[in-house]
């Protein structure tokens, strides 16, 4: 009696949120999305490599996305690409800024922390927090880190999605 192969089934990663589809059926939040579109470019391989991300196949989401160059010292850690929404939210942009020290008011210490945790246990980790920018307006803002590894099993680089809005304080 022989065993047929299982077709490959992807690993349900804990921390990451499940597709959130709206009543008309289109997926608009950028974590969902980015999530589905790492997934796709992975196909039966564990991570999608550097060199599959591209704005030609990341469409509309590009502008939510950016990218994290991994390195042995995690206080290192660099953003190689920043798309507008994060621009946007910073008020520049932060490509070539360690991570560390790129975001406001102690967030980067929080975020590289994330980072380290998708790093180490190879999957996604999902965020959603506040900070204030230095004119006073406060952000609630999403992110999504997804690992990509370029010999398929060490995670040298990490694919973002970010997303904000300010808070409008009650009149």
């Amino acid at each position: 009696m022989t065993q047929s192969a299982s077709p490959h089934v992807p690993p349900r990663w804990p921390l990451a949120p499940p597709t959130l589809v709206r009543s008309d059926g289109v997926e608009r939040r950028a974590n969902s999305r980015c999530l589905r579109y790492w997934q796709e470019l992975a196909g039966s391989r564990r991570f999608p490599s550097r060199s599959d991300i591209s704005q030609s196949t990341a469409g509309d989401l590009w502008d939510h996305m950016f990218v994290v160059e991994v390195t042995p010292v995690p206080s290192d850690y660099r953003f190689v690409m920043a798309g507008s929404v994060l621009q946007t939210a910073l008020g520049r942009d932060p490509t070539g800024e360690k991570v560390s020290s790129a975001l406001p008011g102690g967030m980067g210490t929080r975020t590289l922390f994330l980072h380290q945790a998708a790093v180490g246990l190879k999957g996604p980790v999902d965020d959603a927090a506040k900070w204030t920018r230095d004119d006073g307006t406060e952000l609630l803002y999403r992110s999504i880190l997804l690992p990509l590894s370029d010999d398929g099993n060490t995670v040298n680089a990490l694919l973002g999605a970010f997303s904000f809005r300010p808070v409008v304080s009650p009149a």
